[in-house]
């Protein structure tokens, strides 16, 4: 009797994208990477806050602005306790939005967190997938399935229609879209012999 093995995968940004700016100690245009601090200064009512940069070369310093003589009134209380913490959630988001700033695409650096939801099913034929994505990745769904599986993408879309690989309406055009915040998929094995294969990449990380 065949089972069905439950599995997790959490998608997990590996860095944060690049800004690259001209470095006045290297003399040339460098990236800059986010250092996840943030720099805030005080001018009565009022608020600036910059989220601090470093150069990938050199390390010399840049303070890239995030919002200058902001009313404090006009924050939430949230937002000024993350700050003032240098909350990791909320300086990658800042740090994730690169628009207008030399930036390459977020998101194209992932990884995946796997996780077996149910262990006792070596001998199953369908898998159960959940993909997570709270950290919002700007990843299409193709490309983290080829990692996931160790596939090429047209090998992804084979499988779709084959109907090998099943999630929600079956519509082929969601794999060209970001990856939700969750999503559950249906994955049919085959084989003994392409079990093993699958086995592999399924539980194995990163």
């Amino acid at each position: 009797m065949s089972s069905i093995l439950n599995m997790e995968w959490s998608v997990v940004r590996s860095q944060t994208p690049r800004i690259k700016r001209p470095c006045q100690r290297c003399g040339f245009v460098q990236p800059f990477g986010s250092t996840g601090k943030f720099r805030l200064n005080a001018n009565g009512s009022q608020l600036d806050a910059w989220l601090i940069y470093r150069c990938d070369v050199c390390g010399s310093r840049w303070n890239r602005a995030i919002f200058e003589r902001r009313a404090v009134s006009s924050l939430s209380a949230e937002l000024i306790e993350a700050l003032q913490r240098n909350d990791e959630g909320v300086a990658s988001t800042f740090a994730c939005n690169t628009k207008g700033r030399g930036g390459g695409k977020g998101g194209t650096d992932f990884s995946l967190k796997r996780r077996m939801v149910a262990s006792d099913c070596a001998d199953a034929c369908t898998v159960a997938l959940t993909i997570l994505n709270s950290d919002h990745v700007q990843v299409r769904l193709d490309k983290v399935l080829a990692k996931g599986l160790g596939l090429s993408r047209n090998r992804v879309l084979l499988l779709v229609e084959q109907g090998s690989l099943r999630f929600p309406m079956n519509n082929v055009k969601i794999l060209k879209r970001r990856v939700p915040d969750k999503i559950c998929i249906e994955l049919f094995i085959g084989p003994a012999s392409d079990r093993s294969v699958f086995w592999n990449y399924l539980v194995c990380t990163d």
